[in-house]
């Protein structure tokens, strides 16, 4: 799967954007199901109004709702010039790259990352970690620098551990590999994991790790999430936009 990064992450961009982080577009993580009547009970109803035994003021409040939302619901298509109807594209919000450790690292612009350091509270371009979350995807980008920086794998590893202890889930390796992938022209290893229950898929995580060029400064982004087209969608497009800057 990752060896055709590349096509993915120009396909996926748009998609990933909203995928990570639905809230900032006012998506909702669940749909929830209209209650049907049944034709015996509509008979029912219409017997009983024409006896006088309905409250039919409730019933027009009822139906001036359904058509409150029927209007609402028509916002989201729209009519093409050969009369045919088609789904109006959600709106994508604005992406930033956030810069403040000297790396650039790409986010909606409605979301603010949390920062916090690993040895120390505070965060600085040596060490620290990124956490953002919304619409159901987490993200974690972890960075640290060395005299002997880790190699790619190392992080993957190190931030594997990381999740473990943050989810309590009990993911295990689905893959991995440390050809024909990289980030911002830095070879990267990655690994995806699952995790299930009663033979149902519970979570999916993608790892990647790589050290920017000579800083001594390695990385390791770890997105993870229940959905898994979300999550590998929010992966690539993190990846892709991610750049290593200066130390």
């Amino acid at each position: 799967m990752f060896s055709k990064c590349r096509t993915l992450r120009a396909v996926t961009v748009a998609v990933a954007v909203t995928s990570l982080f639905a809230i900032s577009c006012g998506g909702s993580d669940s749909e929830e199901t209209a209650p049907t009547t049944t034709e015996t009970e509509i008979q029912l109803t219409v017997e009983a109004a024409a006896e006088g035994s309905v409250d039919l003021s409730k019933i027009e409040n009822q139906l001036n709702e359904v058509l409150a939302e029927v209007k609402s619901l028509k916002s989201y298509f729209s009519e093409n010039t050969d009369g045919s109807v088609s789904f109006t594209p959600a709106t994508i919000p604005e992406v930033k790259k956030d810069r403040t450790y000297g790396f650039a690292f790409p986010l909606p612009s409605t979301i603010e990352p949390t920062y916090t350091g690993i040895a120390s509270d505070e965060a600085t371009n040596e060490e620290g970690t990124l956490l953002a979350s919304a619409g159901g995807v987490s993200v974690l980008l972890l960075w640290r620098t060395d005299d002997e920086p880790l190699t790619p794998g190392e992080s993957v590893v190190g931030s594997f551990e990381v999740l473990q202890q943050s989810t309590g889930l009990a993911f295990a390796l689905a893959g991995s590999g440390q050809e024909g992938f990289d980030v911002d022209g830095q070879t990267a290893s990655y690994a995806t994991f699952a995790a299930t229950e009663n033979d149902q898929l519970i979570g999916v995580a993608l790892i990647a790790g790589w050290t920017c060029g000579n800083s001594g400064r390695s990385f390791a982004l770890t997105v993870s999430g229940a959905d898994q087209t979300a999550v590998t969608g929010s992966f690539f497009a993190l990846a892709e936009g991610f750049e290593c800057g200066k130390k």
